[in-house]
């Protein structure tokens, strides 16, 4: 992993801000670091710390039909990259969808004796305003930039950078080209980028199998992009750059050596689709309920009528397709036309689930895994904590606190969770002294609602806990949970954490959530108006974070909202009625540290 980081650092250098030696008056051969546009095609070469004897040759130009050739050879080099390609550069205002279908057309010999070397296309993209990420992919909080860094990798070497990053986390796979590809999201922190050290993404196609692996053909770029950004690595801002890279790291200028003939690199943009080609995407909803085939995103001829077929898993049954088809045969043939198409088999269950929905449960090892997280410190109110793992339990040692329960708190991102489906969660854990702590799912991003909380009151002594619920809200397959321990510095041990879906509810968690206060302390007032809103009427309690949460009688939370206040001044605020159905619902204030309840009856 160490050696990858070197890599990657150094082909975001070689992009981003090193000052190449620029040949403007030839484009023949090359000898040292060079960024040049060459017969209209951008080539680069990037020799790290101008380590050995290294050459470029420019073969290729736009006109010919091979594109951005080149050949190029090296020696007692420590990272050396070559690549040809498109620059749209920093001022791109184009996505790859306005910039139209792009496919690469390839044929490459190389030979390297490292074992940290790649072939295939490469380039910068941007995220969206909107889409900027706020965490790391095992779901730590972290500002991140808007840059994006992408591998399509065709070759590699017995190091697999896709897998091998830092957080890497796996989005999904597909076959594109024929070739079934794992597509993976890796984090960047303070590493070189194309504006100067920071935060940044990475994003990888490489393929599942080292058989699949290719030195020339096609690789339809769209396709990858497009498959990328339905996974959730979103693809739709600005597109900087696409090229053809060769690339090969040893970390030492020691017996390194390799050579590389680029006979073919040639890049191909416009249209809307690939001639005769359209895509089409299988779902499994909810994706531990059975399984489609082909699976995820396959190519097709237009006109195509492709046979799809959903198998349910144990205890699963298949009720039909949504999407491209409504069918509730399996197998079903879905007609392609000439435009993309997704599909998506629906699963229920036919008993209690027996997988764990939560991943090292168990808390292998003897420090946390990466699929957990332990928010504290600025982030989380300033609070401080530390976490020790010995024997299948993980201790929370707690030293401060914040002024709200999630501070600090024990964390797991990508838990999936489906509308209308219940689920049990359990878990085993005591504390230091006798106090409260929270589990807790919700949005793992902003406005981070909540689904379904509940609090428990720990001993001195192990006990089994149960927090039931019902997921109300849209499915969300990235959901965030969290045990909230900041409402004392006792530490707490948890250990057997497992959450499995159910078909009926068994316990009634009205009193934990939803009891009436003993006492109004803010003059909540509730009402609801016909048709359209619930609305909450109250005198803050304290200044800071108010927090609004709507229960039903279940008690599920189906609402959350989030308010700065100043104490004894009157604010409103309107859950919309029209997302809930009729029936009792419990309105729950937290202002200036006091909790007020207030019941209210939604009827349309």
């Amino acid at each position: 992993m160490g050696k990858f980081t070197k890599v990657l650092g150094a082909a975001a250098l070689a992009v981003g801000f090193v000052m190449p030696t620029v040949v403007m008056a030839q484009c023949d051969t090359w000898t040292t670091s060079t960024i040049r546009n060459c017969n209209g095609i951008d080539y680069e070469l990037w020799n790290q710390n101008n380590r050995g004897t290294v050459s470029m040759r420019i073969t290729g130009s736009s006109t010919s039909a091979n594109g951005g050739s080149f050949t190029a050879e090296w020696r007692n080099t420590e990272n050396i990259l070559f690549r040809s390609g498109k620059k749209w550069g920093a001022n791109s205002t184009q996505n790859h969808t306005q910039i139209g279908n792009m496919t690469l057309e390839f044929d490459a010999t190389w030979s390297s004796n490292d074992n940290v070397k790649m072939l295939g296309v490469y380039g910068w993209a941007y995220f969206t305003q909107s889409r900027i990420p706020t965490r790391d992919e095992n779901g730590t909080s972290r500002s991140y930039s808007n840059q994006i860094e992408y591998y399509i990798i065709q070759e590699r070497g017995s190091f697999n950078p896709a897998s091998g990053g830092t957080n890497a986390k796996q989005y999904g796979t597909g076959t594109i080209d024929g070739i079934t590809y794992q597509f993976w999201v890796a984090d960047r922190i303070n590493q070189p980028m194309l504006t100067g050290n920071g935060n940044f993404k990475q994003f990888f196609s490489v393929p599942a199998s080292t058989g699949s692996h290719r030195t020339s053909g096609t690789i339809n770029v769209t396709a990858h992009f497009n498959a990328w950004h339905a996974l959730g690595m979103y693809m739709d801002g600005p597109l900087y750059e696409v090229a053809m890279k060769v690339e090969s790291y040893t970390g030492s200028s020691a017996n390194s050596q390799g050579s590389a003939t680029v006979r073919k690199s040639l890049l191909t943009i416009g249209g809307t689709t690939q001639p005769g080609q359209v895509y089409l995407t299988t779902v499994a909803s909810p994706s531990i309920g059975g399984t489609v085939t082909p699976a995820n995103t396959t190519n097709h001829a237009q006109n195509a009528n492709v046979q799809v077929s959903a198998t349910a898993a144990s205890g699963w049954r298949f009720t039909g397709w949504s999407g491209a088809s409504t069918s509730t045969a399996s197998p079903v043939s879905v007609s392609m036309g000439t435009t993309d198409k997704t599909v998506t088999a629906n699963f229920v269950p036919t008993a209690d689930g027996t997988t764990n929905l939560i991943k090292d449960g168990n808390f292998p090892g003897t420090s946390l895994s990466s699929n957990w997280s332990l928010g504290q410190g600025t982030g989380w109110g300033g609070s401080a904590a530390t976490a020790s793992v010995s024997g299948g339990n993980a201790t929370i040692n707690i030293t401060t606190t914040g002024s709200n329960p999630w501070e600090p708190q024990l964390t797991q991102s990508g838990v999936e969770l489906i509308k209308g489906m219940n689920y049990r969660l359990t878990f085993t854990a005591r504390a230091a002294a006798a106090r409260t702590i929270q589990t807790q799912f919700g949005q793992s991003v902003d406005p981070w609602d909540t689904y379904s909380e509940k609090n428990h009151s720990l001993t001195t002594a192990d006990q089994t806990y149960t927090h039931e619920f019902k997921m109300e809200a849209d499915s969300d397959p990235a959901t965030q949970f969290a045990f909230n321990m900041g409402q004392s510095t006792d530490n707490v041990t948890i250990s057997n954490v497992r959450l499995i879906y159910i078909l009926n509810l068994t316990t009634n968690i009205y009193q934990n959530n939803l009891a009436p206060a003993a006492k109004s302390i803010s003059g909540l007032r509730v009402r609801a108006q016909s048709g359209s809103a619930v609305n909450v009427n109250f005198t803050a309690a304290g200044s800071g974070e108010a927090v609004l949460k709507l229960y039903s009688l279940k008690g599920d939370c189906v609402s959350t909202t989030r308010m700065q206040t100043v104490a004894g001044k009157n604010y409103t605020y309107a859950f919309n009625q029209k997302k809930l159905s009729n029936g009792f619902y419990i309105v729950k204030l937290n202002s200036g540290g006091k909790v007020e309840r207030s019941r209210v009856m939604v009827q349309r």
